[in-house]
């Protein structure tokens, strides 16, 4: 029997109206603006203005986004464990309201450098609750035989954010001052958001029922400290660390690096953004494979793709390399959101898969907080980022390395009591 099937039979049906495709619906336009899109995928084209305006340096702009990631890793495995008691709704909602409040804050920063990391703080304290992970928890409750393929096009939401989004924010700091520019998408950002998560994301009712009435020991799945005693977990979300890693670096800096080769502002954007498109593309290609070949073969594959991305921006090539680097990093950086869900969801069960994926996307997140800082410091020390782009080149070995056992050893000892889907 596929994972997840044998839950919702032993309860009332739910509500006629739910229909999986419009929770998928959902999620897909949710992801698009969420925390990723809406700030970390953008927030590179803001580096030089803030540097310029404030005198401060790169590595001390770029901190905000280390901050950012602190808060996220720290908050994100309490966010898991109010998913799996709560639902995933309230915390959508709760997201759609606070997320423009906090991307305002940084159009009100005074030059002063402490309260900017404050605004960091504040920001990073919603990206808690506005990353994927209320989004993704949905999808488990909906979707079981094809899983990957949900995820997938899910995630696809994701990617077109990351791949719109720079390219709005650079069209209008074409035109407009950066604090304009900010203030116009966090509207956008407010009333997308509000309108989903009103209208068309819900929680499967018999799931919560059997977790509001103390039957989570039917859900099928094991239990989070089985799953964390697991050499799959620690072996195959460090992988998804050095991949968010590298990504945060590239979104962060990227736009600087391009710049300061001559780039104007809209180039830059259009280069950034092809990360995002990438990523929606290797989303959608993970979807129709992951069901059928496995995490671990689709990452070993992929992953190294950010090394090859990492050495080209290195090498200092002009011309089209700049954006066949942006193609590779996104590529390794869209499916790695498709494979974490997906490998604690197969591997571990929908018992307790809110708190698992909150832990392990916590474990993720602290990703961004070196990757950033990494190039910050080549430049400020070196002069340029190649010492830093070829650091995050062998990460991403490794990172191909490591989900490739992680794979290997849940297709030869899964957890007892998991179901595989």
């Amino acid at each position: 029997m596929p994972a997840g099937l044998g839950v919702a039979a032993a309860l009332p049906r739910d509500k006629p109206e739910r229909r999986p495709w419009l929770i998928l619906l959902g999620c897909m336009i949710g992801l698009s603006v969420a925390f990723g899109p809406a700030f970390i995928a953008v927030f590179g084209l803001y580096v030089k203005p803030l540097s310029a305006e404030f005198g401060w340096s790169r590595t001390e702009v770029s901190a905000i986004y280390s901050i950012v990631a602190i808060c996220g890793a720290l908050g994100t495995p309490l966010l898991g464990f109010v998913l799996d008691r709560r639902g995933s709704r309230p915390a959508v909602l709760l997201a759609a309201l606070l997320l423009p409040c906090a991307l305002m804050l940084l159009t009100i920063v005074p030059r002063n450098y402490s309260l900017y990391l404050g605004c960091g703080v504040a920001m990073g304290l919603v990206a808690i609750i506005a990353s994927p992970t209320a989004y993704v928890n949905l999808l488990p409750q909906w979707f079981s035989q094809r899983l990957g393929l949900a995820v997938a096009l899910a995630m696809t939401g994701s990617g077109f954010g990351q791949f719109v989004m720079p390219l709005a924010h650079g069209a209008l700091l074409e035109r407009f001052d950066w604090r304009t520019a900010w203030s116009i998408m966090a509207g956008v950002i407010a009333v997308i958001g509000l309108l989903v998560a009103v209208f068309l994301l819900h929680d499967r009712e018999s799931i919560r029922a059997l977790r509001r009435s103390g039957r989570e020991d039917q859900i099928e799945g094991v239990s989070v400290g089985e799953a964390l005693r697991s050499p799959i977990f620690w072996t195959a979300v460090p992988a998804f660390f050095v991949v968010m890693m590298v990504a945060g670096a590239m979104l962060t800096h990227l736009a600087p690096l391009l710049s300061d080769r001559g780039f104007s502002t809209a180039q830059a954007a259009g280069v950034v953004a092809l990360i995002g498109m990438l990523s929606l593309a290797g989303r959608i290609a993970t979807g129709f494979l992951l069901d059928r070949v496995g995490y671990g073969t689709i990452g070993a594959i992929v992953f190294p793709a950010q090394a090859v991305g990492c050495l080209v921006l290195a090498s200092g090539a002009g011309g089209g390399a700049p954006y066949v680097a942006a193609a590779l990093i996104g590529l390794a950086y869209g499916v790695e959101a498709d494979l974490l869900p997906y490998m604690l969801r197969t591997t571990f069960g929908l018992r307790s898969f809110g708190r698992l994926y909150g832990i392990g996307f916590g474990v993720v997140q602290v990703g961004p907080v070196f990757g950033p800082l990494i190039l910050g410091i080549s430049y400020d020390q070196a002069g340029w980022y190649g010492p830093g782009l070829t650091v995050l080149a062998a990460c991403s070995m490794v990172s191909a390395g490591l989900i490739y056992f992680a794979g290997r050893i849940a297709a030869r000892r899964p957890p007892a009591g998991a179901h595989a889907a």
